[in-house]
């Protein structure tokens, strides 16, 4: 299950707009249930950390974002995931 997922590009325009962590939440709150404040906080600040990163041409806007994947069978959460093509417009899965 991924609580937030998104384009590069949609995912810099909710950070932008200080709407990532409202969004993020409400998909948590949605799907698993109510969250710490401090869950949300730290969903600010390392979101606007990943914001710093992905913002480069380097990575295109059309690459997906991922954000809270649970792994399946257990209760471990993957906090953010970046997936997309390779140069040649083809899935790498290595």
């Amino acid at each position: 299950m991924i609580v937030y997922e998104a384009t590069k590009q949609e995912f810099m325009d909710h950070v932008e707009r200080d709407e990532i962590a409202v969004k993020i939440y409400a998909s948590y709150k949605d799907k698993i249930g109510r969250t710490a404040e401090s869950e949300i906080n730290s969903w600010n600040n390392s979101m606007n950390y990943m914001y710093k990163v992905l913002n480069t041409p380097a990575i295109p806007s059309e690459s997906g974002i991922a954000i809270e994947y649970k792994i399946p069978a257990s209760s471990r959460r993957i906090d953010f995931i970046l997936s997309g093509l390779d140069e040649a417009d083809r899935n790498n899965k290595k």
